[in-house]
């Protein structure tokens, strides 16, 4: 192993979702790095920077160094942006990054076919780990909306009409989870293009041709059709601007599997809601538990809602043919308030020993 590949993990890794060390960690880094972009990487930022002012640091020719930042952002490693006329530049961290960018296309190629295997034996040894073992919570549930009954209260956080409001821009991808498990022969047959990001990294996905451009209308059609599908709304579990939502399955995704599969709780947060079931309306036709991602609901003359493990999606919702459940406020001892962005990311940092 090149010693630039160990260190550039080690740069990786102080990510606020890191790059832990494993065998599969470092051919992982040799599939989406050449030796020259892996040294140029280790003296990279992790926040944005002009070209201008990178040249200078770097003491490289800039239109040079453009060649080499442009391939390396088409490459999924590097982050791209221009505003003003100014380009912008980053390194990418592992999730909504380099983990996701070679299958965010949805096409099958000789680094998917390598990277899908390698990926999904270094969740296993590693990576479920670094994403669950936490107090700070990564992801949180976004509820469905319809399924909040009229007598509960929908802070805007927890509204994805309002939330996308904030967004000037949007794009969808393919869904790098399901995308690795059916290259490895597992996986399911819900839809691939519902993986969402806004604005900036938006338009980073659209220009390098791993995703498409939507309109605000067209994205929350295809919202829609996830929670009809039974896909559960995630995103970052902070307050502020939304950048992105995952419309996620048990059976692939990342985050259910650290959750479900490795018993890790800090995978991601649930909202604030509960499912409540109307007795006298349940048919017991058990198509709510079948729809459970958490196994939280229970059939027998009716159905039964155990809270502790209701994360509060709403997905039983939408195919209940009676009216029969619908989502509730939990009591007050059992809300959660949401971090602002900034304090957020300083408690995954400070749990990794990085602050």
């Amino acid at each position: 192993m090149d010693d630039v590949y160990r260190k550039l993990r080690e740069k990786l890794d102080m990510f606020p979702i890191g790059f832990p060390e494993s065998d599969d960690a470092y051919e992982i880094l040799e599939t989406l790095y050449t030796l020259e972009e892996a040294e140029l990487a280790l003296r990279l930022p992790m926040l944005n920077k002009s070209l201008n002012d990178l040249a200078a640091e770097l003491d490289e020719d800039s239109e040079e160094l453009r060649k080499k930042l442009d391939s390396m952002a088409a490459g999924g490693t590097v982050f791209v942006m221009e505003r003003e006329g100014t380009r912008y530049y980053r390194l990418l961290p592992s999730v909504e990054g380099f983990s996701e960018t070679p299958f965010w296309p949805g096409k099958e190629t000789e680094k998917t076919k390598k990277l899908a295997p390698l990926w999904r034996s270094y969740f296993d040894d590693k990576f479920a780990r670094e994403l669950g073992d936490r107090s700070q919570t990564i992801m949180r549930v976004i509820p469905i909306h319809s399924s909040i009954s009229n007598e509960s209260q929908v802070t805007p956080y927890e509204d994805l009409v309002e939330l996308l409001k904030q967004n000037k821009y949007f794009a969808v991808a393919n869904c790098p989870c399901r995308l690795y498990a059916k290259a490895t022969g597992d996986g399911c047959d819900h839809s691939l293009e519902v993986c969402f990001h806004f604005d900036s990294m938006g338009r980073y996905m659209v220009e390098h041709g791993m995703g498409r451009e939507l309109s605000r209308d067209e994205t929350l059609a295809i919202l829609k059709k996830c929670n009809e599908e039974g896909l559960v709304h995630t995103t970052y579990n902070s307050e502020g601007k939304v950048g992105t939502i995952c419309n996620c399955c048990s059976c692939c995704c990342i985050f259910f599997r650290a959750l479900k599969e490795h018993n890790l709780p800090g995978a991601f947060a649930r909202s604030n809601y509960v499912s409540r079931v109307d007795v006298d309306l349940c048919s017991a036709c058990e198509t709510c538990a079948d729809r459970c991602p958490v196994d939280a609901i229970t059939v027998n003359e009716f159905a039964v809602v155990d809270s502790n493990r209701c994360i509060g999606c709403g997905v039983c919702y939408p195919t209940c043919p009676t009216a029969a459940i619908e989502l509730v406020r939990r009591p007050d001892d059992e809300m959660t308030l949401l971090p602002d962005r900034q304090t957020w990311v300083m408690d995954l940092l400070k749990e990794k020993g990085v602050l």
